[in-house]
């Protein structure tokens, strides 16, 4: 899998959904400053910042809202605070443990060793590793955020979905009527024949069952939002 932007594409005045190399981001702009919601693998630090600079230009970036603290989704939030003074990084109050690596809620070994005969499950381990997976990228500044907040001048409510990890938040804005999803549902994944709107194989859940429902729950509680997932193209309003 190539280290690129797949593509960048506006879901609303000043937010853009970012589509990786394997996982997403979204860029907020507005205010004169700029936001994350996820910021990629390790390995997608130039990509994240590339995808700054092109729709924020120089704008100082506020903030990184995570929505749960898999590698794919925090990697290159340390490196970003580093770079970028005053950034402050938030998740679910429930998450933090897992954003901070006090423990770790993530496939290991165990969870891979059953699909290692399927040919996309070693393609998207390969990737995994290579992209920085297993490196370590806990957050030790994390906050917890709040239920509802205003960030580059937008406003997000956070909703906690738990399944996927035990505090996985996805982020409503509902000024543009799109929902960043994170992992509560995708419209693809590596190790997916299918394309559209489903949840991931139940080897990335912390708990499946619970992941299975909260996904059918929220298929119909944003039919009709601009859908941003974790994995995946954009789904926009009404297509």
């Amino acid at each position: 899998m190539t280290r690129s932007i797949r593509s960048i594409n506006p879901a609303a005045d000043g937010v853009f959904f970012v589509e990786g190399p394997a996982s997403n981001w979204v860029v907020l702009v507005g205010d004169g400053r700029s936001a994350l919601i996820d910021a990629g693998y390790p390995a997608d630090l130039p990509l994240v910042e590339d995808s700054l600079r092109d729709v924020a230009g120089d704008v100082p970036l506020e903030a990184i809202v995570v929505t749960h603290g898999h590698s794919d989704h925090i990697g290159s939030a340390n490196a970003l605070v580093a770079s970028h003074p005053g950034v402050r990084v938030f998740a679910g109050a429930d998450e933090l443990p897992n954003v901070r690596r006090e423990v770790l809620h993530q496939v290991g070994v165990p969870d891979l060793v059953p699909q290692l005969l399927k040919p996309r499950f070693v393609s998207w381990a390969v990737h995994a590793v290579r992209a920085g997976g297993l490196g370590d990228v806990g957050v030790q500044q994390v906050e917890a955020v709040p239920a509802s907040m205003t960030i580059a001048g937008h406003r997000i409510r956070a909703v906690t979905t738990p399944g996927h990890t035990p505090g996985h938040t996805l982020y409503e804005l509902p000024d543009a009527h799109a929902v960043a999803l994170g992992d509560s549902l995708v419209t693809g994944h590596a190790v997916s024949r299918r394309e559209g709107l489903q949840t991931l194989h139940p080897m990335f859940h912390h708990d499946a069952v619970a992941a299975e429902s909260a996904g059918a729950t929220l298929a119909r509680t944003y039919s009709g939002w601009t859908l941003m997932p974790g994995h995946g193209a954009i789904r926009k309003a009404g297509i």
